[in-house]
């Protein structure tokens, strides 16, 4: 059987956890559906960090050559780990198979947007889930959000933003 893989992308919000509780609601009765939840980690300059959070921050990176020469904050990635293992629950609760959930994080240098759509194009993702964020219509008109970037430029998949 043929795996249809979802990217979820969050970033904490309730926003995002409406995300979730729909991927939940649409893909709990498709035992094919692999569900990667998705967090992008600002990046900060590593003189920010004590010496302990420069460790932990390295230890971290052994298993993860991509994040070479990247720095974050541990409190930044506890908020993601903590949010993760509520969503998790979230789809757990909704009937997902704990087999059928991943969660991923990238730490961003660039812009949040073209790192979703680069993670679109580095996966084989058949669709992509996200929160709306609460932008006035005006002020995304002018400033153009994270999802209304992501519809215009996604490629090769469906894209879902959940109210």
């Amino acid at each position: 059987m043929d795996h249809h893989h979802v990217l979820i992308a969050v970033d904490g919000s309730r926003n995002s956890m409406r995300a979730v509780e729909y991927a939940g609601e649409v893909f709990a009765t498709h035992p094919e559906a692999r569900l990667v939840l998705f967090h992008i980690l600002p990046v900060i300059s590593r003189v920010l960090l004590d010496k302990e959070e420069i460790k932990a921050v390295n230890a971290r990176k052994v298993e993860r050559p991509d994040l070479a020469g990247l720095y974050w904050r541990l409190e930044d990635e506890d908020k993601m780990s903590e949010f993760f293992a509520k969503a998790q629950d979230v789809l757990e609760k909704a009937g997902m198979k704990q087999e059928q959930i991943k969660s991923k994080f990238r730490v961003k240098t660039g812009e949040i947007p073209d790192a979703i759509l680069e993670e679109i194009a580095l996966g084989n993702y058949k669709t992509l889930i996200l929160g709306r964020r609460g932008l006035s219509r005006v002020r995304e008109f002018f400033l153009g959000s994270v999802s209304t970037k992501v519809v215009r430029e996604a490629r090769g998949c469906a894209v879902c933003v959940v109210e």
